[in-house]
């Protein structure tokens, strides 16, 4: 993508790449819209109970320990899992090595306080993947193909034809969260030479990325839900805020320029005081996300996004009021 003419650099940068899908993991946004589409509690219980439970499991033996730490690539560059499996050949107990049991123990004690604090919960159907465009007009509108690699069986494989859930983070609007019809093409066919990202259909009346927290296709990444368990009984509108015109200041843009607007954007960067402000309303409000302060704190949040690109910035005066009291995740 070209952000703006230049002649100083004739490079392809590169800045992420699809070379293996990103296993998907909740948050307190997501989890707050799809209580309110009316995803059942005990499907949330479930899963945090599963994720628990193999917590408990990394140190009964050396091979969950090595498969944890490879997947959560912690010492990766010099390949630390595979120590551990050493250990293993050579008879030592890395549990009662101190540093090695140390290393393994802030590890483990990391992802309880990101389960407990950020409600960071896996879903095993479900996958974090990249988003493209379906340049053949195979997929109709609100249809996608969700592929991805399952690495030696490391992830459950891609769904099947049928229902699923699509959304983006962050999520605030209650209608982030999205059906979509995930379809299979036939052998042979083009859209079946991707790998690890979900295929968007470029027909109908209004494009789904667009839907999902205001996406685009320039490199964002989509989370997509097809647990049979993940029962929604109700969907949501999507947000549709109109487009702003970026400011223009009428002449070329000067060295003061961007540094007057990096001072500026430090100084009105209220994304975390929204998004927390947000959450707190959400809990407490009875029709959650729904209510009418929160999706004008979601609209406020979306200007403060969107602030790098059009140089608006948020009146923190137009905030919702909310008390202290925050949930208890």
């Amino acid at each position: 993508m070209i952000k703006f003419p230049s002649e100083d650099y004739r490079n392809l940068e590169i800045c992420d790449m699809a070379s293996k899908p990103i296993p998907l993991v909740l948050n307190r946004q997501v989890i707050k819209i799809l209580e309110d589409m009316g995803v059942s509690d005990d499907w949330f219980f479930k899963l945090q109970n599963i994720e628990l439970t193999r917590l408990r499991g990394i140190t009964a033996n050396i091979s969950n320990t090595a498969r944890f730490l490879k997947a959560q690539a912690i010492g990766a560059p010099f390949r630390l899992h595979r120590l551990f499996r050493q250990c293993d050949l050579w008879k030592i107990d890395y549990r009662n090595e101190p540093f090695l049991r140390s290393v393994v123990e802030a590890a483990v004690l990391m992802e309880l306080r990101l389960l407990k604090h950020k409600a960071r919960i896996p879903v095993k159907e479900g996958m974090t993947l990249f988003g493209i465009m379906d340049e053949t007009g195979f997929l109709q509108e609100n249809e996608v193909y969700v592929t991805f690699e399952t690495m030696k069986d490391q992830h459950q494989p891609p769904p099947r034809r049928g229902r699923l859930l699509v959304t983006r983070s962050p999520a605030l609007y209650d209608g982030d969260i999205q059906f979509a019809y995930n379809v299979v093409p036939p052998k042979g066919h083009p859209l079946t030479e991707h790998r690890n990202c979900i295929v968007f259909s470029k027909k109908g009346r209004r494009d789904l990325p667009s839907q999902l927290s205001g996406g685009d296709l320039d490199g964002d990444i989509y989370n997509v839900i097809w647990d049979s368990e993940a029962r929604p009984s109700r969907a949501f509108a999507p947000a549709d805020y109109p487009r702003v015109q970026p400011i223009n200041i009428g002449r070329p843009v000067t060295a003061d320029d961007m540094i007057n607007f990096f001072v500026d954007f430090m100084r009105t960067d209220h994304l975390g005081v929204i998004a927390i402000r947000h959450m707190i309303l959400a809990d407490q409000k009875e029709t959650g996300t729904r209510d009418s302060d929160c999706k004008k704190l979601a609209e406020l949040h979306s200007t403060a996004v969107d602030f790098s690109k059009t140089g608006i910035p948020v009146k923190m005066e137009e905030l919702p009021k909310a008390s202290n009291f925050r949930p208890d995740l």
